[in-house]
């Protein structure tokens, strides 16, 4: 009942209200662009989406499924791939209150700079260690949980934007949980994979503690203050 009657008396405040609210603006603006890259991808890549999620689920062999179908060169991966920063940058500004609505855009651009480090560093381990398919297929994996994250937290993160202020924190936090799961299974599928191509353990490490482990507590000191 507080929910249907938060989305009434919110529906009573005309436009104007939405206006004037600029991080609905940015919000919607954001998953506009994130259903329309859905929309695109389900239309101009038959069979994509089905790919990619038995790829992740499953944990099937990344190469092969390279071949299968799932094109992640394509304009429909990219627009995924940014999809993931939409929502990553809409559920970290949940966590800071009081924050401008401008303050989203330094989000986006945090996260797209920390991909940049992360994606030149794997570059560069290849180079160093001389095991690039490993290394390409921990970026690989990457890519697929972020096109997955994206397709499971688009639909969420616009049914849970009307819920009441009360519940937002709750929901919040679950949406944060779903994700620290689908990290950490990331990783333990990438680090599998990176033994089986015999990626010096010393280099796996390296890379855990300065592009991993080290982000990921930050970002959760920083949310629970």
């Amino acid at each position: 009942m507080e929910f249907i009657e938060y989305i009434q008396s919110t529906s009573q405040l005309g436009p104007e209200h939405s206006l004037n609210n600029g991080f609905d603006w940015i919000f919607w603006s954001l998953m506009l662009f994130n259903v329309i890259a859905l929309a695109y991808v389900r239309t101009a890549l038959p069979g994509y989406i089905t790919i990619l999620i038995r790829t992740g689920v499953y944990n099937r062999q990344l190469y092969q499924n390279v071949q299968e179908g799932l094109r992640l060169n394509s304009v429909g991966s990219v627009f995924l791939t940014l999809g993931y920063l939409n929502c990553f940058a809409v559920l970290v500004q949940t966590f800071i209150p009081d924050s401008p609505g401008s303050m989203i855009w330094i989000l986006l651009a945090t996260g797209g700079i920390v991909l940049l480090v992360k994606f030149s560093l794997i570059r560069f381990l290849g180079f160093l260690t001389e095991v690039r398919e490993g290394l390409t297929e921990h970026w690989i994996n990457h890519l697929i949980y972020f096109q997955i994250i994206t397709l499971v937290l688009t639909p969420l993160l616009c049914l849970t934007h009307f819920a009441p202020q009360t519940v937002q924190p709750v929901i919040g936090i679950t949406i944060a949980s779903f994700m620290l799961i689908m990290i950490l299974l990331r990783e333990v599928q990438s680090f599998v994979r990176a033994l089986r191509q015999r990626v010096p353990v010393v280099y796996i490490i390296l890379y855990l503690c300065t592009l991993e482990l080290i982000p990921l507590i930050v970002l959760i000191k920083v949310l629970v203050r």
